[in-house]
Parts: C-alpha cells; structure tokens; sequence
C-alpha cells in the first residue's frame, strides 16, 4: 500500500478528520524530518475547500499496545507520533522549553479537531500541549490571543509557554511558501471540570448557580480589557455594520425557510435587528468568538479559566483575527445557560437560566475591563445565536429544536 493511502486511511478514521461529509482525495503535500518523527502535511483535495492535515508519524520496530497504528511492513511498523516521547519531548525543546524535568507525557482522549498532550514533570503533570490537526496560513488565533493575555498577566487565562510553527509549499502565495502554527503549550490545570458539566449538575439539580455566573462575567469582562488593551481595536464603521446586518439577514433566511416556527417569527426578528443597526456600537476588538460554558474550566478554589480562543468554526481563518463586538462573547455566555438550564432539566429551569443570566451580565457590566452592553445590540447579537441554533437543531437534533426557538421567544418579549 502506497505510503499516501496508508495515511489518509488513518486520517479519515480519527475524530479530527473534518471531511466526514465527503470522499477523501488525499495527496503528501510535504514530508519533513523532525526529532523523533517525520511530519507529513496530507492534503484533501475534495470538499469545497482543499484542507491540510498535520500528521507526525514515528517509525518503530515493534507497535505498543498504546500505539494508533498507522500502517507499516515487516521490517517497521508506522505509529501516530503524538504517542511517543522522542517527538511530543522534542516539540517542547524546539519550543525552547527546559524538558530536563519532563517524565513522560499521554494524549487525552475525546478531542475533537485537535490532539492534546499532557506532559508530566517531576512525576506531578504540568504542561499541555495543543497538536493542531488542521494547518492554515498565519499564528493560530488560539496561540496570539492566549500569549498576549498570558503577557498582560491575565488570571483568566492558563499560563502559555510557548508554540511552533512550520512552513510549506502553497504556490497561491508570494514566495511559494506557507507558514503557520502546529502547536502550542501552555499551564495543565488539575483537577479542573468544563463549565458545562459543571452547570448542568447544578441546573438538574436545582441548584443556586448565581456566585458561579457572576464569576464568570467579571473573568470574561477581565479578558475583553485585557485584549482590548493589547490588540489591536477599531471604530465599527458604517461598512462594518451593514456587513453584520448583512450576515444577520442571511441567517435569518436560512432559518426562515427550514424553520417554520422561525419564518412565523420573520418580522418581529427583523425589526430588533433593524434597531440594533441603528444603535451607537462599541468599538470592535479581539474576542474570543466562540464563547461558551464547553469553554472555560472551573479550577478547584481558583475561579474560572477561559480556553479555545480559535474561534468560530465555521468562520475561515483569517477571518477570525478581525476585531469583532465584544457583547458577541456575551450573547454566546447567555444562550450557553439557557442550554445547560434546557438540558439539565430541573426544577424551575426556566428561572435558573434567567438569574444565572441576570448574575452573569451584572457582574459583566460592573467589572473592570468590560464594554458597554448596549441593550438592542446585545438584544439582536442574542437572536442572531439563537437563530443559528435554530439551524443547526433543526438539522442534526430535532428533538432539541425547542430550546432556540424558546430562546428566540424569549428575546423578542
């Protein structure tokens, strides 16, 4: 088997592979020789847009149990290289990290679009490493905004240590080469839970979530002063805001014509949207752009950590560097609780989604760092989440369909 079907055979089975709607057309973009590995970049040219994979491989003798096996023949067997020390060791020196008190390292399992390392040193784990899987052109999102606030001394943040890039060929650009991040590591936080287990135990079981949420808003509030001081920030000009008006409509119909409930409600939708629009807008700056309670990490007796500053998705890359409303990270915190209050399915859910909103954006409004919430803006940002939930429901969770179209009722009233 050629060495190109062995690797896309591997890739298209793991849970970062993000072309499961279509045919793989794989082809070895580049091999490149790094410590304990060779890095292959695994180009897919099928889908709507060419996508290149970061897959490390290790050459061994005899496979560990431990092992993703890749391929191989009689003479060596072809392993995942996020499994093996020589390579995850080597990507921390190169980082120009002191590895002398490195005593091993694992991958967690349950990522999704990434793999994560977790290195321990002097027997106690202390490093995390984020392999991205996906490459683009450019710093990662994740890598720019977590050292600046890492930089700016942020407690909302985990500490960041470093990262690594690599280059490759692309003759799209000047130069016929590409050049972006394949990893960064940061501070491990033991003993931590995500936001959203933690929520939706106290939602199902009816209890008070208010300190929590409160919390929350002034570490959310703490990170848009921080990146506000530190990046770059604009005036959100007229093209600015026709351009969201624009992508608020475009949703909107979308829903409208596969949502019916949606379409009854077209008119009232449109009508906050239009205010919003005509409303004083903060200036724009870097977010995190895809803020939720699956986001932030609660640590034991230390409060609240925000994580995965990638962004939205869906968005393309480069899109996702452009200074963009601070509220928006808000809007998402607030659907999240209506989610985790839906979900969890407790007593009074409805009026534990409502005070853990209520606390959240209190606390927000009356930190420092935080940005005036104007009220129709934060309004329009709030249905234009729960629209595109609505999307999304109707499409892959039927069944959970009445939580955006609740959330959407909500905001109207």
């Amino acid at each position: 088997m050629r060495m190109t079907d062995e690797l896309g055979a591997w890739a298209a089975r793991q849970r970062w592979y993000a072309g499961k709607s279509h045919d793989p057309r794989f082809r070895i973009l580049d091999a490149q020789e790094v410590p304990g590995a060779t890095r292959y970049l695994l180009m897919d040219d099928a889908g709507s847009l060419p996508t290149l994979y970061n897959v490390p491989v290790a050459r061994v003798a005899h496979a560990a149990e431990s092992d993703a096996v890749i391929g191989g023949d009689g003479d060596e067997t072809l392993v995942d290289a996020a499994r093996h020390p020589d390579f995850t060791i080597g990507m921390l020196a190169d980082m120009g990290i002191d590895v002398s008190g490195v005593t091993g390292s694992r991958v967690l399992t349950g990522e999704q679009s990434n793999t994560s390392i977790v290195y321990d040193v002097e027997g106690e784990p202390r490093i995390i490493l984020k392999l991205f899987r996906t490459l683009h052109h450019g710093e990662n999102p994740d890598v720019t905004v977590q050292r600046v606030l890492s930089e700016a001394d942020s407690p909302y943040v985990p500490r960041f240590y470093g990262s690594l890039d690599a280059e490759w060929p692309d003759v799209g650009r000047d130069g016929g080469r590409a050049h972006g991040t394949v990893g960064f590591a940061q501070e491990f936080l033991a003993g931590v839970r995500d936001g959203w287990a933690v929520a939706l135990e106290a939602a199902a079981e009816g209890r008070d979530f208010t300190d929590a949420a409160r919390d929350l808003g002034i570490a959310v509030a703490g990170v848009h002063g921080a990146l506000g001081a530190s990046l770059e920030t604009v005036d959100a000009a007229s093209e600015e805001v026709v351009a969201t008006g624009g992508a608020w409509r475009r949703r909107l119909r979308i829903a409208a014509t596969e949502v019916p409930a949606v379409a009854e409600r077209l008119d009232a939708i449109t009508a906050v949207y239009r205010a919003a629009l005509d409303r004083p807008w903060p200036r724009l700056q870097r977010i995190h752009g895809d803020l939720h309670l699956g986001q932030v990490l609660a640590v034991p007796g230390g409060g609240w950590r925000i994580v995965d500053f990638e962004g939205e998705p869906l968005r393309p890359m480069a899109e996702r560097a452009i200074p963009d409303l601070p509220p928006r990270d808000v809007a998402g915190m607030l659907r999240s609780f209506d989610y985790a209050s839906a979900v969890g399915g407790g007593p009074d859910a409805a009026q534990w989604a409502t005070a853990c909103r209520d606390a959240f954006v209190d606390a927000y409004v009356g930190a420092p760092g935080s940005v005036e919430l104007e009220p129709a803006l934060l309004r329009a940002l709030v249905l234009d989440k729960a629209v595109y939930e609505s999307i999304y429901e109707a499409r892959n969770r039927p069944d959970w369909l009445p939580v955006p179209l609740a959330g959407i009722d909500a905001a109207l009233s």
